[in-house]
């Protein structure tokens, strides 16, 4: 009996997963053939702005909102994605977005070192193509990192990034709500509203209880200084994602163009950034901008706008027919947080993420009139930051742990499966044996990864997709540090807290890893080389540094270098990993840039006589 009526839930969450899938379709088809019925009633095609931002992602619609401040300042946005439908904010809702037209669908080339659990050792990488970004698409889990995170982070006579300088900006970025209704946070000025969760499973507090029975504290992570383990903290409100593309709403100066998708920055000389060529609505257009020119288009795709315009290694450049007008390693230093541990453990315990979930009307109704439910969870439900025994005492943690209750076997692969990349051997050998149980998953995240890939051009063509290789688990210490990690999970999951949810390690020899003793080091190195994920946490490949340091790509002031009037303000310019989630960081870096640009064009324009400029040590960047 209890066989039939999960087979009639799975059918009936089937169902529901496909029509959503269809609205998701049906949503994005009404949407490009708005764009295109509307093509002729674009302004001029030598219409001209003070700033273009390309990007509508989580630091894109920040910065423009911030620079729109001013009510004499134009900005125009340019979003290769579509709008969203008020259904993709259901939190419960964001795997559903992967691997639509709303997400770019990349995938990393396959990989020598890991990805062996993987269809042909290709990793998904979701990115999203739409207003909000991968903001959008991520699970909602706020964390600054640490303090020592940033104590590689460049500062010059020109800008500070030590963490007391961006601490300012991360509170200025908080709303007061939730958790940090006490934070001082530049009164009223925060734009993010973080939220504690409003559903939870046993599997949480047992999680973070098992943490303190092993000597860790219960904490706020987001103190900055802090290891140990907590609830997360989550960028929600009214238990519904809160994603930055709300801010460019009923703002008279923002215009945004969405289904726009930048091919190249206009350069004159090479030099001064003078406007972008975009294509909409079936044809190429071109705008001028009158102050900058924005690049937020992430970490995949702000490397390919570059090169495409000719800024990037000039030999690969030249490769692809493109004119070389600025050698810089545009793409170099890719980074990304690289995860593992998915249905690790069995349970007793009750979930809010299950078949029924999705199909229970009266769930529904809890959301949509309430805002309660489990459609409020962000699926992360805790996170920890732990030093294993290879870590410094004066360095960052270098291991991340977020609990799911739930794994890839709880949707029996409706949806998950096909996300993640799992091939048909280790679906069918591992994790199908688990559906119609309760599973759950402690995701270890390496933070500070030794292993470095790039992002280059496939071709000249801008629709082609980059060639991504994050060179996984290519440096020994990586690998190493992982499976220092997964020994940790084996000592959480023996904990008496976990013993009360009945947790047991999933037990399983994972196909491909046969030969080696369960559990053992050599057994969870190969463990963590067949099951390789992504974090979905690039960063890196336009490098932010010092202006003689010739690895970077931007200065700090985040201007590329040898421009003019040329920014990049995303993760592309994180010079190294924080301990966490990025999306807190993507914002802080927004905050900070609005505000560098603004006084730029200050010091530029308005109130300082061209001498002044020239002998200022603090702004010679500004017309170097």
């Amino acid at each position: 009996m209890f066989y039939v009526n999960y087979c009639y839930i799975l059918l009936v969450y089937s169902f529901c997963a496909g029509v959503f899938t269809l609205f998701i379709y049906l949503h994005q088809t009404v949407d490009v053939f708005s764009a295109w019925l509307l093509r002729d009633f674009e302004q001029p095609l030598n219409f001209s702005y003070d700033y273009i931002v390309v990007g509508a992602g989580t630091a894109g619609s920040l910065v423009a909102a911030r620079l729109a401040e001013d009510a004499d300042i134009s900005v125009l946005v340019l979003e290769a994605g579509g709008s969203p439908s008020p259904l993709f904010d259901i939190p419960l809702a964001a795997p559903m977005l992967q691997m639509t037209p709303y997400d770019w669908q990349y995938k990393t080339e396959p990989q020598r070192s890991a990805c062996f659990g993987l269809n042909d050792k290709v990793s998904p990488w979701p990115r999203g193509k739409i207003l909000g970004g991968s903001g959008r698409l991520n699970y909602m889990v706020y964390l600054r990192g640490h303090r020592n995170d940033y104590g590689t982070w460049p500062s010059d006579e020109n800008e500070d990034w030590s963490y007391n300088e961006v601490l300012r900006y991360f509170k200025k970025s908080e709303k007061q709500h939730g958790r940090f209704k006490n934070s001082a946070n530049h009164g009223n000025a925060g734009v993010m509203p973080v939220s504690d969760l409003r559903i939870r499973s046993e599997f949480a507090e047992a999680v973070v209880s098992a943490g303190e029975e092993l000597g860790y504290k219960r904490v706020d992570l987001n103190s900055g200084n802090a290891t140990g383990f907590m609830e997360v903290q989550t960028m929600t409100f009214n238990g519904s994602r809160f994603s930055t593309d709300r801010l460019l709403l009923d703002k008279k100066n923002i215009r945004v163009l969405t289904n726009a998708h930048v091919m190249r920055v206009l350069l004159k000389k090479g030099y001064e950034a003078k406007g972008v060529e975009y294509w909409r609505g079936g044809r190429s257009h071109i705008v001028k901008a009158k102050k900058g020119v924005i690049l937020s288009a992430g970490t995949v795709a702000t490397p390919q706008i570059l090169m495409l315009s000719g800024i990037g290694p000039k030999k690969h450049i030249q490769s692809h027919k493109i004119k070389s007008v600025n050698n810089l390693p545009v793409g170099d230093n890719l980074l990304d947080h690289v995860t593992t541990g998915l249905d690790i453990i069995t349970l007793n315990s009750s979930s809010p993420i299950w078949h029924t979930t999705m199909t229970n009307p009266m769930y529904a109704l809890q959301y949509f009139l309430n805002s309660e439910g489990p459609f409020t969870s962000p699926g992360c439900e805790s996170a920890a930051l732990i030093k294993t025994s290879l870590a410094k005492a004066s360095d960052p943690p270098d291991i991340q742990i977020m609990s799911f209750p739930a794994g890839l076997s709880t949707d029996a692969g409706v949806v998950l499966r096909r996300a993640m990349g799992f091939n048909q051997v280790l679906w069918k050998k591992y994790f199908s044996n688990l559906v119609g149980r309760s599973v759950g998953s402690l995701l270890v995240a390496l933070l500070h990864p030794k292993s470095k890939g790039t992002i280059r051009l496939r071709s000249s063509n801008p629709f082609d997709p980059p060639v991504i290789n994050p060179n996984y688990l290519k440096h020994p210490d990586d690998l190493l540090t992982l499976s220092k990690g997964m020994e940790f999970i084996e000592k959480l999951i023996k904990t008496k807290a976990m013993k009360k949810v009945n947790g047991k390690l999933n037990n399983q020899p994972l196909p491909g890893c046969e030969s080696f003793q369960f559990a053992t080091i050599s057994y969870w190195a190969c463990y963590v080389r067949h099951m390789t994920l992504t974090a979905y946490h690039p960063v890196g490949t336009s490098k932010m540094g010092l202006k003689n340091d010739p690895t970077t790509v931007v200065d700090t002031t985040l201007r590329v270098r040898n421009t003019n009037r040329l920014f990049v303000v995303d993760a592309s310019v994180m010079p190294t990993m924080t301990s966490g989630n990025i999306n807190s960081v993507v914002l802080m870096i927004a905050e900070k840039a609005a505000d560098i640009i603004k006084r730029i064009w200050y010091l530029q324009q308005a109130h300082c006589h061209i001498k002044d400029i020239l002998l200022s040590p603090k702004f010679t960047h500004v017309i170097s």
